[in-house]
């Protein structure tokens, strides 16, 4: 007998298998979900504003001028003064001797970088003014912006040269670029560019004039060709012939009567190499050093051109070199140059301030830049050097003595007894 069908259960089956959801319910799911991501997306919104609307508004509003660059030299750009920004109470200025010529006791002629320390944005004057023992007799400089052409431009290893009586020559690297020199001529009274200058860098020669004893030499453009200057009335002239060397340098501060002196290089091998002319350029006695290339040109030192010594700098030593014969042979010291403990590390004379001089009595005075203050060794016998006390700053020889381009100034007749200068007035730069 067939069972009886379980209508109930059927039907509860049947309706589980044919079961709707009810719409609405989904429908007011899916909206709760809806605006709660609407509202996760507004808060990362607002977020995200809180923090770049202050950066925002700090750089419309807040942010600084541009930073004057200067002139393009390459498109032959000429520099306007800008803003003058007064530093009387609101930036400290600094005053630094970059070179001096001329002779000792009142007519040492300095050149004196005077500087606004506005931060990123220093701005320099270079000024030629008087330099001597008791007070300053000048209240302007002699000249003002020289060599610069924007008061930001860098300038690097300005030398100063008298060529004679009040005419001067000074020189620089201007902007790490090539070297540029300008001309000028000083009185009691006033100072003024050689005619036909106008403060204008000097542009070279293209006559060779007839030179002789008392003439000088000078450089142009960084290792580039020497020209004469003659004595008489300051006119440069073309050379019969040039040192055979590259990176000629021409060495500063000797007397007339050692004749011309030039450091260099070596053409074929790049040893340092010294040359020697004593009849104004027409010939050249070149002479290169056993030694490796240093860092840079040799220093010479000499008081009389017959006997001289060559110093070449490396990045933990120095070596140097002696001649008896006006540059013919040159042999090395064998004696080793101590240097105090700051100069001893790794790589320690490397881009320091570095040079040598010789003294009347024949003894030599070297000075390396330190940590924190310039270094003295002193040579009695040309051989042995100790470290000894020294005037504060770089050296430089002018005629009746020596200058120290520290701070403050110094002048001495032998290099040893120093008394302390005095600078002529200076002017900020605008």
């Amino acid at each position: 007998m067939r069972p009886e069908l379980d209508f109930r259960a059927l039907r509860a089956q049947i309706e589980a298998a044919t079961w709707v959801p009810d719409f609405s319910t989904l429908y007011r799911r899916a909206g709760r979900v809806r605006i709660r991501d609407r509202m996760a997306v507004v808060g990362a919104l607002v977020g995200t504003l809180a923090v770049f609307a202050p950066v925002a508004l700090a750089g419309i509003f807040g942010r600084p001028t541009p930073a004057a660059l200067g002139p393009n030299p390459d498109l032959g750009e000429a520099w306007t003064p800008g803003p003058v920004v007064s530093a009387t109470g609101t930036y400290p200025s600094t005053t630094t001797l970059r070179a001096a010529a001329g002779a000792l006791p009142d007519g040492v002629v300095a050149a004196v970088d005077v500087c606004v320390e506005v931060p990123q944005n220093r701005r320099c004057s270079l000024q030629v003014t008087m330099l001597r023992e008791d007070s300053a007799d000048r209240r302007t400089p002699y000249l003002l912006d020289a060599l610069r052409q924007s008061p930001l431009d860098k300038l690097e290893s300005v030398d100063l040269v008298r060529i004679t009586g009040n005419t001067f020559m000074l020189s620089g690297e201007v902007g790490g670029g090539s070297r540029t020199s300008v001309r000028f001529s000083i009185d009691t009274a006033d100072a003024s560019p050689l005619p036909g200058e106008s403060g204008a860098p000097v542009v070279g020669p293209s006559d060779r004039l007839l030179l002789g004893l008392g003439d000088k030499v000078v450089q142009l453009a960084q290792y580039g060709d020497l020209f004469g200057v003659r004595a008489g009335d300051g006119a440069l002239s073309l050379l019969a012939s040039q040192p055979p060397m590259a990176r000629r340098t021409i060495v500063a501060g000797l007397p007339g009567e050692a004749g011309w002196w030039v450091a260099g290089a070596d053409l074929t091998t790049g040893q340092p190499s010294v040359s020697v002319s004593t009849d104004q350029g027409r010939t050249w006695v070149a002479r290169r050093l056993d030694a490796p290339a240093g860092l840079d040109a040799p220093r010479i030192a000499t008081r009389d051109g017959h006997t001289a010594f060559a110093f070449v700098r490396y990045p933990n030593s120095i070596r140097f070199f002696r001649t008896s014969d006006g540059g013919q042979d040159w042999i090395e010291v064998p004696t080793k140059i101590e240097l105090p403990a700051q100069l001893t590390g790794d790589k320690a004379l490397v881009g320091r301030e570095f040079g040598v001089l010789t003294r009347p009595d024949r003894s030599l005075m070297m000075w390396i830049q330190g940590n924190s203050e310039m270094v003295f060794l002193e040579s009695l016998d040309g051989e042995h050097f100790g470290v000894v006390a020294g005037p504060g700053g770089p050296l430089a020889a002018v005629e009746n003595g020596f200058a120290a381009l520290g701070s403050p100034p110094r002048v001495s007749k032998e290099a040893r007894n120093w008394v302390e200068a005095t600078l002529s007035a200076t002017v900020l730069p605008n």
